[in-house]
């Protein structure tokens, strides 16, 4: 399978949580139950986090995936202005919305396009 840019992981990330109640705060995921999923459990889920739809953009393709779930995530914190812990804060934040969240990644996937990623 051929790699993905981290522009692709990032809009592919931006389709996973842009339709209605497909976005999740203080989880990586959500499954239909409700129940909240971490990185390394997210094949059930439903809803996505920020950092939880670039993990399952990047899909679990050997080592590679993790270099472009990287590389996705570093141009992901640097658009929204804070280091790469801080995405969960931003996803977190107290009045941040959906739509929020997708202009977040859509505005990362543009800046790794102008970046030739």
């Amino acid at each position: 399978m051929s790699a993905l840019l981290p522009s692709q992981v990032l809009d592919a990330a931006a389709d996973l949580i842009e339709p209605e109640g497909c976005w999740a705060q203080h989880a990586y995921g959500v499954d239909a139950d409700g129940n909240l999923l971490w990185s390394r459990g997210l094949s059930g889920a439903v809803c996505f986090c920020m950092i939880g739809a670039a993990y399952r953009a990047s899909g679990s393709r050997s080592l590679l995936s993790k270099f472009e779930r990287s590389a996705a995530i570093t141009l992901l914190a640097a658009s929204i202005g804070c280091e790469r812990y801080g995405i969960s804060d931003f996803n977190d934040a107290p009045g941040r919305t959906q739509f929020g969240a997708v202009k977040a990644l859509r505005k990362a996937a543009d800046l790794a396009r102008s970046e030739g990623q």
